[in-house]
């Protein structure tokens, strides 16, 4: 089985003009869309792609026209191959099941958005820790009873977890999400393959209590912090490839791409 790992796609149908701050660095950007066409064709030419990982911030601010524009582009370039996907802090739930699900308005809601896919021998759980505009995550009581419950359910199974906050407090300069050694303290107990993150931009390769650890690269831009809420935004994206045997994780790859463009710097304190 052949799994293709994106994530931070940020994108937005079209992206307003500005010259300044953030919004001027996402004006300066090229549209997502033409790295995730390069990463994708890339990715295919290695081999048959099963199933599509995506650890959230599927789009910029959670518009539910952004969403469908989205998911019509991924249909049209995967074809019948599912989609797993994980939100992140620039997701707005109840826009992504409208935009994305199809739900309708009065039916969409706010609640986490968790899924559980499953072949014979493996499963892979995402496991929402987001909440618009909360760039750390947020720690939810439910979430955990949610979790606790369905990993007991696939005690048989080697199991696949995904998550969009980062859970190494040395892998990026933003804080790690709250409740990660919560977390793994519950992983350790069943048969977690690897564990997959986003939300920092940057590609990382680790282990966490022996498990396997991968946070694959943004599909947008990346930021450098310079110190004193300075930021050298630059343009950079990858994806990461998976492949599982008998539910076992026999091969990883990571693909990074530096075109060495600075978008912008910006005083995120400003």
């Amino acid at each position: 089985m052949n799994v293709l790992h994106i994530s931070d796609i940020h994108f937005r149908e079209s992206y307003l003009p500005c010259e300044e701050g953030y919004q001027g660095m996402l004006a300066a950007m090229q549209n997502p869309l033409i790295p995730l066409e390069e990463c994708i064709q890339d990715a295919k030419a290695r081999g048959a792609i099963d199933l599509v990982v995506i650890s959230g911030d599927l789009t910029e601010d959670g518009a539910p026209a952004d969403y469908a524009s989205l998911k019509r582009y991924l249909e049209k370039a995967f074809g019948s191959v599912p989609f797993v996907v994980t939100l992140g802090n620039h997701d707005i739930k109840r826009h992504f099941r409208q935009g994305w699900q199809g739900k309708s308005v009065e039916t969409a809601s706010d609640t986490p958005f968790n899924q559980v896919y499953e072949t014979e021998t493996l499963a892979i759980v995402t496991f929402d820790n987001s909440c618009y505009g909360y760039a750390d995550g947020i720690v939810d009581e439910r979430q955990f009873e949610w979790l606790q419950a369905t990993l007991a359910q696939l005690k048989e199974k080697k199991i696949v977890f995904v998550t969009h906050h980062h859970l190494l407090p040395d892998q990026a300069s933003t804080p790690a999400w709250a409740g990660a050694n919560r977390l793994v303290a519950l992983l350790q107990q069943y048969q977690i393959s690897c564990i997959l993150s986003g939300h920092t931009h940057h590609a990382f390769t680790g282990t966490i209590a022996g498990i396997p650890y991968y946070t694959v690269a943004s599909m947008s831009f990346v930021g450098e912090d310079e110190g004193e809420g300075m930021v050298r935004f630059e343009e950079r994206y990858g994806y990461n490839l998976y492949r599982f045997e008998e539910g076992a994780l026999v091969h990883q790859s990571s693909e990074n791409y530096r075109p060495n463009r600075v978008l912008m710097r910006v005083n995120m304190q400003g």
